[in-house]
């Protein structure tokens, strides 16, 4: 069975990660246009511009499937640059997201044999989204899967 990168995104949208104790909503897609002037913070967000890239399609002869190298980033935002102490104020609580999402994602895909975590990172920074800068964390996800061949 194959999956679809909508799919894929899908199922890491619907991650229940925490942070600082509550599961943070996620917006992509049609949510993202005007979700700033919606959203409460913390959120998590996936870029759907620059958010998600091919990093490398493997085609193989007819015996085996066509692999598609996915890197996924998807944003923690939470709260503007400026409204505590700095990311220092909140290290521990992001620290604890990032370990809240590795633990998450490890149970996301145990059993298939068509989706495998190839690395996920996470990093406490300042992150430029729109016109504000937030403090939070970026996880990066490399993701292969198997595409489903062609119809012939």
């Amino acid at each position: 069975m194959s999956t679809s990168l909508n799919a894929l995104i899908a199922e890491i949208v619907a991650l229940p990660v925490q942070y600082d104790g509550v599961t943070v909503p996620v917006v992509y897609e049609a949510t993202q246009p005007d979700w700033l002037d919606h959203a409460q913070l913390p959120v998590r967000v996936i870029p759907a511009i620059d958010g998600v890239t091919l990093q490398r399609a493997t085609i193989y002869t007819h015996a085996r499937a066509p692999r598609a190298e996915w890197r996924i980033t998807d944003l923690l935002l939470v709260r503007d640059v400026g409204m505590g102490r700095g990311v220092r104020d909140s290290a521990a609580a992001l620290i604890a997201y990032i370990e809240d999402y590795v633990a998450a994602l490890r149970l996301l895909w145990p059993q298939r044999g068509d989706v495998n975590v190839m690395s996920a990172s996470g990093q406490i920074t300042i992150i430029n989204y729109g016109e504000r800068r937030y403090e939070g964390v970026v996880m990066t996800l490399d993701i292969a899967h198997i595409v489903r061949s062609p119809s012939t």
